[in-house]
């Protein structure tokens, strides 16, 4: 099937610096390119929570350790893409994250945000062995002795495993329409403006055909190809790579 052009704007703006119109170009680019990154981590989030929910609401006796290990590795991704998306800051070279706007949240909004956050910092990044997420201590490590049969004292230790937290997946559940809300209108805003800023910037055709790519061996089939184009200039759009 023959597609219209399709030209990597990434690969592009690494050479827009040598008029004031290409630098704001470039500018805005690497920032839509932010925005749509951080909507991805955000929508990724609220699959992770949609599969946990109907994981926990399906539970008719206790989890064994697969079933276990799964929420844990859905409730932990989701946290950790959240806070990537709203709040961790990023080095030179890394994406970083778009904050929310704070002002916009309510008192019971931001105690959400900055317990997700804290959660992400002090319990799945790092661990601070008194965290509490609320009531419930994360990393609860009992470190004991009982005496043998001869009535030695003999060390020993047992952990408490966080698999999943009731709290926190409502918390995500409360958290996530808004953030993804708030980024899909800040991706929204920075495409027109990219638009708007790739018109006033006048590229040659020469110059976007040397950063033409072939949309298949990107996108991966010719149904994503096809939705991706039904959406450009309007969202955002995701497809699966298996590796």
């Amino acid at each position: 099937m023959k597609y219209p052009p399709f030209v990597d704007l990434l690969a592009l703006s690494k050479n827009l610096d040598r008029t004031n119109k290409q630098k704001k170009l470039k500018g805005l680019l690497l920032q839509v390119w932010r925005a749509e990154a951080c909507l991805g981590d955000l929508l990724q989030a609220g699959d992770c929570c949609k599969i946990l929910r109907s994981k926990v609401d399906d539970k008719s006796a206790p989890f064994g350790p697969e079933e276990q290990t799964t929420v844990k590795a859905l409730q932990t991704t989701a946290v950790n893409l959240y806070v990537r998306a709203t709040s961790t800051s990023g080095k030179s070279g890394e994406r970083g994250s778009i904050q929310l706007n704070l002002s916009q949240l309510t008192k019971e909004q931001k105690e959400d945000h900055q317990a997700l956050i804290m959660l992400r910092n002090n319990s799945l990044a790092h661990v601070n062995p008194e965290h509490k997420m609320r009531d419930r201590v994360w990393h609860k490590v009992y470190l004991f002795a009982v005496p043998n049969l001869f009535g030695q004292w003999m060390p020993s230790a047992a952990t408490n495993e966080t698999t999943w937290n009731r709290e926190t997946l409502e918390c995500l559940e409360r958290m996530l329409p808004l953030a993804i809300k708030f980024m899909q209108e800040n991706f929204s805003a920075k495409l027109k403006a990219a638009q708007g800023a790739l018109d006033d910037a006048k590229i040659s055709e020469k110059t976007l055909k040397k950063y033409l790519f072939d949309p298949i061996d990107a996108f991966g089939s010719d149904a994503v190809v096809q939705r991706i184009l039904e959406a450009r200039g309007k969202t955002s759009d995701r497809f699966w790579v298996e590796e």
